[in-house]
């Protein structure tokens, strides 16, 4: 009994030494910090009408899909307008509800065209340069795009929002193969996925929203890992590391992974295994709070942007990561 005894108490002394003392534990990261927003609801320029999608190009320029104005937006990385393109319509450069976008290494932007089921293809100044896809199920066809991500080589990838999958394309829009099936327990099934983005490495992550986790895959398609809630397998809640429908995300130069935690209110930030890191944000209107975010963009400097879709603004934030 004596040697229980004394085992408890070394382990209650071990953690007591690591809460006073955070040096000997897990330094906890620091918290991300506000800088400033802008937008609002209307048509005119900077103004959104339910924004979805976000993303940061090379040269630190903003692009935000205004999908109930069938726009993009340009602005600088201070939040000044620089152009906007596209009105409701289904030729070649209109847009029908513009969801998630991504940039490849040549600044060309992807957008995922909800209402016209297909993705398009700009130039940073908006110029369409090639659109691919059509409604239906089968090789290639999409029933509501809502993510795309770029790989180092030029391949596409496209969550098949309806079609519960992901298509994978060649960089010229021909068809290459499927990631994920539907499903809403196993590992690989998808439910309603929004986003996805390519890790460092060249893994595809997946923002599988209604499973509330997040699933890797190689570029391949072979299953690797997921987490949310639980067990990872349509668990919801509040905690650390769950999820209330992840609806998008990115993943910065060191491979953490950034969610929007859609009805949780906030950002979660997990390594590229998806351990927890730390999370940010709560319902509201006021700095730093959000309603509904939608999407998250990180560019090199550690500013990490926010589509506060229900308060209908951008929100910027700074994080200095401690090497």
């Amino acid at each position: 009994m004596n040697r229980i005894k004394n085992r408890v108490l070394l382990i209650v002394s071990i953690i007591g030494i690591l809460l006073v003392n955070p040096a000997i534990g897990f330094e906890k990261p620091p918290a991300p910090e506000f800088s400033f927003e802008w937008g609002r609801h209307g048509a005119d320029s900077g103004e959104f009408n339910q924004p979805i999608g976000i993303v940061v190009d090379n040269e630190g320029y903003i692009y935000v899909s205004d999908s109930g104005n069938d726009r993009i937006q340009k602005f600088s990385n201070d939040g000044e307008f620089i152009s906007s393109w596209g009105h409701q319509g289904s030729e070649i450069g209109d847009l029908d509800k513009p969801m998630h976008m991504t940039m490849d290494n040549n600044n060309n932007l992807y957008v995922a065209e909800y209402g016209s089921d297909r993705v398009q293809k700009f130039t940073s100044g908006g110029k369409a340069l090639m659109s691919f896809g059509k409604i239906g199920k089968g090789e290639g066809k999409f029933d509501a795009p809502s993510g795309v991500a770029v790989d180092g080589s030029g391949n596409i990838y496209v969550t098949d929002f309806y079609n519960h999958l992901v298509h994978k394309f060649s960089p010229s829009g021909e068809f290459l193969n499927q990631i994920g099936e539907p499903g809403q327990a196993d590992s690989g099934k998808l439910h309603y996925p929004t986003d996805v983005s390519v890790g460092v490495g060249g893994n595809i992550y997946v923002a599988d929203a209604y499973n509330n986790r997040i699933q890797v895959f190689s570029s391949e398609g072979k299953f690797i890992n997921k987490w949310g809630g639980k067990s990872g397998q349509g668990d919801k809640g509040d905690k650390a590391g769950w999820f209330d429908v992840a609806t998008g995300i990115d993943i910065d130069g060191e491979g953490r992974v950034y969610v929007a935690d859609f009805y949780n209110h906030r950002i979660q930030i997990f390594d590229s295994n998806g351990e927890f890191l730390t999370s940010f944000g709560k319902q509201g209107s006021g700095e730093g709070e959000f309603e509904r975010p939608t999407d998250v963009a990180v560019d090199n400097q550690g500013n990490i942007f926010v589509v506060d879709w229900g308060n209908e603004r951008i929100q910027k934030f700074t994080i200095r990561w401690k090497n």
